[in-house]
């Protein structure tokens, strides 16, 4: 009687299902969306290209508004689908960075919910424009921004942490949840692809850029 078979017909189940995890690993591993880079540290490189076409009106930014007052345990500005009144000091500092970096020559436009209105309120002092599209975002706010790109114009989107993710994916990358009030650089390139400069969060933007 040959008791031997079975177990090594176990065993080689078991090495098949090994080896078949660790390739479904491998796999996962290396195609796995890379993540957006952040501007003051591994993308510092970018910087300078940054400014330049900043100044050539080329650029186009997605801004997470401030702190949204009904996560957060801290008063709000004004009624509770707003921001907090503690995020008013940052997003004042924002405003200053971008007005440092140039806003001539830029366009902007905000969700219209009322965090990322107030948002762009106290940033670019109420110069932004309303637009749907920046909260009904899914599947479509990638082809929206590039057709509100103009030409020599920089534009400046303020929206929401899921309106960002739709975009990173139309540009095949996946990173984590932006803290409140960072912003994404991209650039137009050709047939509709995007340079990806990389993101700031608001505490970076002084020893980066220089203000």
């Amino acid at each position: 009687m040959n008791l031997g078979t079975p177990i090594i017909s176990n065993k080689r189940k078991w090495l098949v299902i090994a080896v078949v995890l660790f390739v479904i690993a491998l796999a996962v591993i290396v195609f796995e969306s890379p993540a957006i880079a952040d501007l003051s540290e591994e993308n510092r490189h970018q910087i300078p290209t940054l400014k330049t076409q900043w100044q050539d009106g080329e650029v186009i930014v997605l801004i997470r508004h401030l702190e949204r007052c009904d996560k957060a345990d801290s008063p709000c500005l004004t009624g509770t689908e707003g921001i907090t009144a503690r995020s008013v000091d940052d997003g004042q500092a924002l405003g200053a960075d971008f007005h440092q970096l140039g806003l001539l020559n830029s366009d902007i436009f905000n969700s219209p919910l009322d965090r990322t209105a107030q948002t762009e309120s106290i940033v670019f002092g109420d110069r932004g424009f309303d637009r749907d599209w920046l909260f009904k975002c899914k599947k479509t706010i990638f082809k929206d921004a590039l057709a509100n790109k103009a030409p020599g114009k920089n534009l400046i989107l303020v929206t929401h942490s899921s309106c960002i993710d739709s975009f990173e994916e139309s540009l095949g990358y996946s990173s984590e949840t932006p803290e409140y009030g960072t912003s994404l650089f991209f650039s137009p390139g050709s047939n509709n692809k995007l340079e990806v400069h990389g993101f700031l969060e608001m505490d970076d933007w002084d020893h980066i850029l220089g203000f």
